[in-house]
């Protein structure tokens, strides 16, 4: 067993960082993307926590920054993210010893809350999370606006996928345009209205990331590589809610790899009608830029299913990704053979325990 030890981030650790992130996520992963992530956040310094072994980067965890409504109050939060280790040094405990570092220093920091979106298929990983309390499984709206595209995923037969996708495109419900008295504006930037709107809306919210303008320019705007579209439902000189919206490919492998998904990755509004009026154009959005599936991603408790429902998106049946969190209690340590003092502590918190407190939106991770 290769003998390595942990440590925080230093200036001069960035490429060696990526070119471990590179390997364990993929190519796509950038210098730009992890200094956008990790030193630009407008939430404050994140906390990176590292393994190293004869000089060479094999383990990394990172803890970002979230400022978050709880009840009436404001929080400093925070969201775990990136737990990657070297394929050559996986089942050493290097997770382990990286999860149990970073949280005591978040809990030094005098940073509360800490929640992260774990993926289930992880499989060993994913069950290492069970130091943090689970509060539900991330719940997905899909609506299909390509049948013959879908269903080829599932069935070669060309002449038996085109009748199946005829009669379902006919019982397709029709989408009604957006109540006339708002107005959906494109916007490139959130300006300062966003603000009176958050301050508007949070009231609505008791476990939620602040959505002011700081953070929504950071987190879409300024994002170094995806492209956003955002929209905003607009009455006068008032915002009454958002969308941000995505266009990508379909994720796995094969016939899955050639659907184009289009994402609604943040949406909120103030009340039912303005939700749904934003769900709608969003729709129709993906429908002219020829996407084949409309989805979101949201915690089970979110208050907008009647909203999505109306607009003929369904509940897709899937279980792959869960919302934990952590109640981070300064000098414990973590000590997996026990139950962790962190998850017995939110167990104990129905406040947080109850996943109707909670709205979490794919859009809340990074």
């Amino acid at each position: 067993m290769a003998s390595w030890n942990i440590r925080r981030y230093r200036d001069g650790d960035k490429e060696a960082i990526v070119e471990l992130l590179r390997i364990v996520f993929g190519k796509g992963y950038t210098r730009e993307y992890w200094n956008w992530k990790y030193r630009e956040n407008p939430g404050g310094p994140s906390m990176v926590w590292l393994a190293e072994h004869d000089g060479k980067i094999v383990g990394h965890y990172g803890i970002i920054p979230v400022p978050m409504k709880l009840g009436n109050s404001y929080i400093k939060g925070s969201f775990s993210t990136d737990a990657a280790t070297h394929p050559l040094y996986r089942g050493q405990g290097v997770f382990s010893a990286l999860v149990n570092r970073a949280y005591l220093d978040v809990a030094g920091s005098q940073v509360p809350l800490t929640y992260g979106l774990p993926r289930v298929e992880m499989g060993p990983i994913y069950k290492r999370y069970e130091w943090a309390g689970h509060i539900c499984f991330m719940r997905y709206m899909v609506k299909i606006l390509n049948w013959n595209a879908a269903l080829g995923r599932y069935i070669d037969n060309e002449l038996v996928t085109g009748t199946i996708s005829s009669v379902l495109g006919k019982m397709r419900r029709p989408m009604s345009p957006p109540d006339g008295s708002v107005e959906i504006e494109e916007i490139s930037r959130f300006d300062g209205r966003i603000d009176r709107f958050w301050a508007d809306a949070s009231r609505c919210f008791t476990v939620i990331v602040r959505r002011d303008q700081t953070r929504l320019n950071w987190r879409y705007a300024d994002h170094p590589q995806d492209k956003y579209t955002i929209y905003t439902a607009v009455k006068g000189d008032r915002i009454l809610g958002y969308c941000v919206l995505k266009i990508g490919p379909g994720k796995g492998r094969g016939k899955q790899e050639n659907l184009r998904v289009g994402f609604i990755v943040d949406i909120i509004g103030i009340g039912q009608d303005i939700v749904g009026c934003l769900v709608r154009w969003a729709a129709n959005w993906f429908e002219k830029h020829n996407v084949d599936v409309v989805a979101c991603m949201m915690s089970e408790g979110h208050p907008y299913p009647r909203a999505f429902r109306s607009a003929g998106f369904v509940t897709y049946p899937c279980r792959n990704v869960a919302l934990k969190a952590t109640v981070n209690l300064p000098g414990t340590s973590i000590d997996e053979r026990q139950t962790y003092s962190q998850a017995l502590v939110l167990s104990q918190n129905y406040f947080l325990r109850d996943k109707r407190n909670w709205f979490v939106i794919s859009g809340d991770g990074a």
